[in-house]
């Protein structure tokens, strides 16, 4: 018997089941993979706008994710669900991660997002008060008594020289609820954050901003992942961290560019006679949002990068206003683990791409 026609078909199936199996490798390795981001706000906001741009400039496709925007009632139900592995990363403020530490939740801050506290108080542009001392014995508005936003100001107060009487805040909501409160002269300064206060300033309103004497400089929002996340999906976290850091860095070299992709995704926030008006009213609520997402860029700084001794006093802080009982230790709440692949990029490309963008 000839062997030879044999050997040559072996060969030839194994070349083709060589072939079908790098196939396959090949096409599951182009397939882009499932990534959920849990956002601290209900409905699509302004404060989501680095997701819609890097979905829109195709970053996130770049990096081989299918992202999933996902909303919540807050910060807290956000890292509750990403804790309970519904979600890949829950994007907020920190304070349900500092408080969660108490109650056994356990998860890391990876990526700082907000180059500055978003919590500050604000009175009306032509007010009498021009710094915070001027406070004593007003009304200050809050959203509620027991957040964040509440601690931080109760803390700017005291640290500004003000006692804070039982009385001395007053829940007034947010948006229209909050400013007839300040116009009525129900309460004479607001306690909010940063874009509930670019929202009214869209509208109309000028402030005068008090931020907190010591800590105004602490960036509050970030990324947050779960430890098992962060130890089973390292890379499509270093995948998000880059697309979301060029998507921030576009969105400062081309902040009208960023508005209309904002408008895609909330086209109620469109709003004015002409396009030039709405270009005009847009800027003023999205301008400062963008300035607060620029924490620094690669090569001269490192985008996300945490300042752990400030992250610490603003623990402090919060205990100090008891919304927690505890320090922990920064390191159980903050990872730099994946900073360094999110800044592995080309900057001057994305800049480049942002000034030729006209869709």
């Amino acid at each position: 018997m000839n062997a030879t026609p044999v050997r040559r078909r072996a060969a030839y199936v194994s070349l083709v089941a060589a072939s079908l199996l790098s196939w396959l490798a090949t096409n599951a390795a182009a397939q882009p993979k499932p990534f959920a981001v849990q956002v601290g706000v209900p409905v699509p906001n302004i404060a989501a706008l680095q997701l819609y741009v890097a979905q829109q400039t195709g970053y996130f496709k770049e990096e081989g994710l299918d992202l999933e925007v996902r909303y919540s009632t807050g910060a807290p139900q956000a890292l509750q669900l990403v804790a309970a592995g519904q979600a890949d990363v829950a994007m907020g403020t920190v304070e349900p991660l500092i408080s969660g530490y108490e109650r056994g939740l356990r998860a890391k801050a990876v990526l700082r997002t907000h180059r500055e506290m978003i919590y500050y108080l604000a009175v009306p542009a032509e007010s009498g008060i021009r710094q915070v001392s001027d406070l004593k014995g007003a009304k200050v508005g809050v959203a509620g008594l027991a957040g964040a936003a509440a601690s931080v100001t109760r803390s700017t107060l005291r640290t500004g020289g003000v006692e804070v009487t039982a009385d001395m805040l007053q829940p007034v909501g947010i948006g229209e609820q909050a400013l007839a409160a300040l116009t009525s002269g129900r309460v004479q300064a607001l306690g909010l954050w940063s874009n509930a206060y670019y929202s009214m300033e869209r509208n109309g309103t000028r402030f005068r901003y008090f931020k907190h004497p010591t800590l105004a400089s602490f960036g509050n929002g970030a990324v947050m992942t779960s430890e098992r996340v962060l130890a089973s999906r390292r890379q499509e976290l270093c995948g998000f961290g880059r697309a979301i850091a060029k998507a921030t860095l576009f969105m400062n070299e081309n902040p009208g560019a960023a508005l209309r992709m904002y408008w895609t995704v909330v086209p109620s926030a469109r709003a004015g006679k002409s396009d030039a008006e709405a270009v005009r009213t847009g800027m003023i609520e999205l301008a400062p949002q963008v300035r607060d997402f620029d924490v620094g860029f690669p090569p001269s700084e490192r985008y996300g990068a945490f300042d752990k001794a400030a992250f610490t006093r603003y623990e402090v802080l919060l205990k100090e206003q008891g919304m927690n009982e505890s320090v922990p230790p920064v390191d159980e709440l903050v990872s730099d683990a994946i900073v360094g692949c999110a800044n592995q990029f080309d900057a001057t490309k994305v800049r480049q791409q942002a000034a030729a963008w006209n869709r």
